[in-house]
């Protein structure tokens, strides 16, 4: 059709004034095209726009709340270890002080035992030393006697 107008236009067949229409529709109509593919363009990247943007959020809302439920179950076992290492270091205490107080009252037995043999053995040394200091006291005083005795 295009061919067909400028044959017309280069014959001058078509008056100058109808030319001058014809090419002011002709521009019309192809600005009007220009501004509905320019609309539908829009609309199409409009359109394509929400949703890549719905995608995205939904890929990023799956993201993070997969990381968030990861994160909440990593912090939940660190709990519940806290809390059994808690309850084994108390049992462990315990042990420890059960074990602790064994091993003093062992030592502080052993202790007192010792301290009891220590005593008699005190008590024998000084039954010695009094056995010794009394007939060492008796042999004087019968030698003094005897000088004395002797003497008189």
């Amino acid at each position: 059709m295009l061919d067909a107008l400028k044959t017309l236009f280069e014959n001058d067949v078509v008056s100058e004034e109808v030319r001058n229409e014809i090419q002011e529709a002709w521009d019309a109509k192809i600005k009007e095209n220009r501004q509905q593919v320019t609309a539908e363009l829009r609309e199409e990247f409009a359109q394509k726009y929400e949703h890549d943007k719905s995608t995205m959020v939904e890929a990023i809302d799956k993201l993070v709340s997969e990381r968030l439920a990861e994160e909440i179950a990593e912090f939940a076992e660190d709990r519940k270890q806290l809390a059994e290492a808690r309850a084994k270091y108390a049992v462990a205490q315990r042990e420890n002080a059960e074990k602790l107080k064994g091993f003093v009252m062992e030592q502080l037995t052993k202790e007192v035992s010792e301290l009891h043999e220590d005593q008699k053995a005190m008590a024998e040394n000084f039954g010695k030393l009094e056995e010794f200091v009394v007939e060492a006291l008796a042999k004087e005083i019968a030698e003094f006697h005897e000088d004395k005795k002797r003497f008189s």
